[in-house]
């Protein structure tokens, strides 16, 4: 039984190192573009931190692994607590394709969905994944970056 036991270990780990899949660990970054404080978010049960209302992108949490490369159907559990730390509840949600690593943004939008991206660049950058009205933490007001600048 034990023989069995390690050779179907070492048989697992021999099919993942074959598909090329190596998992490397990214820093989790929200955004809440809604009206209400998140008390606490989580990607498959890591990071997380405090979103106030129509707030984020100020601080990076550790750590989430992520596929390199992506692969098709690829998914996170994202979990949250309402602006008062009760009321836990979890979403399972499609990680977009990426060709680079780069950090874990979960954007909470107003209209309920959440959205998540593995990407390199700011909110601010035309090169972020999410655009137009989605991207703006409040309603009208288009993402900056430092100095006022996109």
């Amino acid at each position: 039984m034990r023989v069995s036991r390690w050779l179907g270990i070492a048989l697992s780990v021999w099919m993942l190192s074959a598909c090329g899949q190596e998992m490397i660990g990214t820093n989790i970054v929200g955004y809440n573009h809604t009206d209400k404080d998140i008390g606490h978010f989580t990607v498959d049960g890591k990071g997380g931190t405090y979103l106030g209302a129509h707030e984020g992108g100020g601080g990076f949490v550790c750590c989430v692994a992520v596929p390199d490369p992506w692969r098709p159907n690829l998914t996170v559990k994202v979990g949250w607590t309402d602006e008062y730390d009760k009321n836990y509840q979890e979403r399972v949600v499609p990680v977009p394709k990426y060709d680079e690593i780069g950090h874990f943004s979960v954007h909470f939008l107003r209209n309920g969905e959440i959205k998540v991206f593995v990407t390199m660049y700011a909110l601010w950058s035309p090169s972020y994944p999410l655009k137009g009205r989605d991207a703006q933490l409040r309603p009208g007001v288009d993402p900056v970056g430092p100095g006022g600048k996109n």
